[in-house]
């Protein structure tokens, strides 16, 4: 187990050294460069990644053992990731949501982005009935300062595709995320949590437009 650690100031290094990871410690340069460093140290033919939010419900090796693992044929596996929030299980909110956590390191690689990058493989995926819960947000102000970061992160994307902002962007399409997220894919069955994550999703994409603008008034 290997443990990428951004020079962290609390115990994160001795709990993870106590459960017996190889801990390397890196400065922060961003997630897709995490993520690709901490890949390229992998020397093992199969690499499970998760984040340090994630935690697999059991069950997975007995999955993996009936599927043949690892003399199989698929070169990645998914597993659907149900965020945890304010400490209840959401059942419809950020659904589908698919995250390729298994995979052989031989052809594995992180697409180019600043944000919300994913692992990739080239080859056959398959899809486990294990799941991943995602503890993502702390608290509400945690949340909302997500919300700003990844925002900002992706506005520098879109700025690098040379995107502009229009009306559309501005406005529809956050509207239609919040509609997407809420009707569409069932986030009104989590309630009140469900209205939450839908109208804090639709606040980011909106954000990240009102970002870009700043960065196209500044050229």
């Amino acid at each position: 187990m290997i443990v990428l650690d951004a020079e962290s100031d609390d115990a994160t290094r001795k709990l993870a050294q106590k459960a017996g990871a190889e801990v390397v410690v890196r400065p922060w340069e961003g997630f897709v460069s995490a993520r690709r460093y901490l890949l390229s140290l992998v020397t093992s033919p199969w690499v499970l990644m998760i984040d340090a939010d994630e935690v697999i419900e059991p069950g997975l090796w007995l999955e993996l053992e009936s599927l043949g693992f690892p003399e199989c044929s698929a070169d990645g596996f998914q597993m659907r990731r149900r965020t945890v929030y304010e400490g209840k299980k959401l059942r419809r909110a950020f659904q589908p949501d698919w995250k390729m956590s298994l995979v052989r390191t031989k052809g594995a690689y992180f697409e180019d982005r600043l944000v919300h990058e994913s692992l990739k493989v080239k080859g056959i995926v398959q899809r486990l009935r294990t799941e991943i819960l995602h503890s993502s947000f702390r608290s509400a102000d945690d949340h909302h300062q997500r919300i700003r970061t990844y925002a900002r992160l992706a506005a520098q994307d879109l700025a690098e595709q040379g995107k502009r902002v229009s009306f559309i962007n501005l406005w529809l399409r956050p509207a239609w995320r919040w509609f997407k997220e809420l009707i569409l894919q069932g986030g009104i069955a989590d309630g009140l949590l469900g209205l939450k994550m839908a109208s804090r999703s639709a606040y980011g994409v909106h954000l990240s437009y009102r970002y870009l603008r700043e960065m196209n008034d500044s050229l």
